[in-house]
């Protein structure tokens, strides 16, 4: 029995310190040949691909420009690339990855303060 109480605050204690990272990519039907090439994952965070007519009218008339990459951390936005005039964004998986890290060490740093 204590080793059950125990397993179940343990797997509390995770889950309540877990951070969820997704990465959302929206973009046009029109402008799909500058879409940015991203794997499945990075740093473990899964990426969405979504296209702006499929969304609601509440978030397409906040997008201004396309494609639009964001990052979310537990449901919340933390970081966004959008592309410039020629509507096309100059963004690697290496970038993001890098603002992953330093949120987890920001987060890591907080919590040990």
């Amino acid at each position: 029995m204590k080793t059950l109480i125990t397993l179940i605050l343990l797997l509390i204690s995770f889950l309540s310190y877990s951070q969820e990272y997704t990465i959302v990519q929206i973009n046009a039907y029109w402008n799909e040949r500058n879409k940015v090439e991203l794997p499945f994952k990075v740093e473990g965070a899964r990426v969405i691909y979504a296209y702006l007519k499929e969304q609601p009218e509440s978030l397409q008339k906040q997008v201004k420009v396309v494609p639009l990459v964001v990052l979310y951390k537990d449901n919340k936005p933390l970081r966004q690339w959008a592309a410039d005039l020629s509507f096309k964004l100059n963004l690697t998986k290496e970038e993001i990855a890098n603002a992953i890290r330093k949120d987890k060490q920001t987060y890591q740093r907080a919590r040990s303060n």
